[in-house]
């Protein structure tokens, strides 16, 4: 057990230790009763914190989500457009390169329940996104949203499975960012928002 267990404490624990055994061993290697033998509860002490296997690696995708959110919230810091989303793209690359199977985990194709924790944590990084390229978020996103996004988990993936080499992932990210900045610019000047 290395995180121990204190009264009150519980979900805690097994979000951490089973973020721990997503790291170390992959998504399979998280259940219910192993993570109660890593706390030293019984195995139906999780099951009044978590219905099942799912709804813990939901509380992890959501922490995951949370975590995200706030590093990429330090480019607000930023008035200048450039400075502001050149600090989002690499605090986004940073945080999937030191949390790699975290990131999978995240935006893994599974389907989640609109009012699941982890649902309600990609919103609001969703929503983070979209204030940046200047969309309220209601309707339908527009396409620089998916561009932006899919730029960024590319070169995480790229970088993550090592088919980037660490020494140009900075490289990357600032053309990435370079070659986004003038459709992102435009879209703002259509909308009537500050760059």
């Amino acid at each position: 057990m290395s995180a121990p267990y204190h009264h009150g404490s519980l979900r805690e624990v097994l979000v951490a230790e089973g973020r721990q055994l997503l790291v170390d061993e992959g998504p399979s290697a998280v259940t219910i009763r192993g993570l109660a033998k890593r706390a030293g509860v019984s195995h139906s002490a999780p099951l009044r914190h978590f219905k099942d296997r799912d709804a813990l690696l939901d509380a992890i995708a959501a922490q995951g989500f949370d975590e995200l959110t706030t590093a990429l919230g330090a480019a607000e810091r930023h008035e200048d457009l450039r400075a502001r989303l050149s600090d989002y793209a690499h605090a986004h690359v940073r945080f999937a390169l030191e949390n790699g199977p975290l990131m999978e985990l995240m935006f893994a194709g599974t389907a989640r329940a609109e009012d699941s924790p982890a649902a309600r944590a990609a919103s609001r990084f969703f929503a983070q996104g979209a204030a940046m390229l200047g969309e309220q978020g209601h309707g339908r996103p527009g396409p620089l949203r998916y561009l932006l996004a899919g730029t960024l988990e590319g070169i995480s993936s790229l970088a993550s499975t090592g088919r980037l080499a660490p020494d140009q992932v900075d490289e990357v990210t600032d053309t990435a960012v370079t070659v986004l900045l003038p459709a992102i610019m435009e879209q703002l000047d259509q909308r009537g928002r500050p760059s």
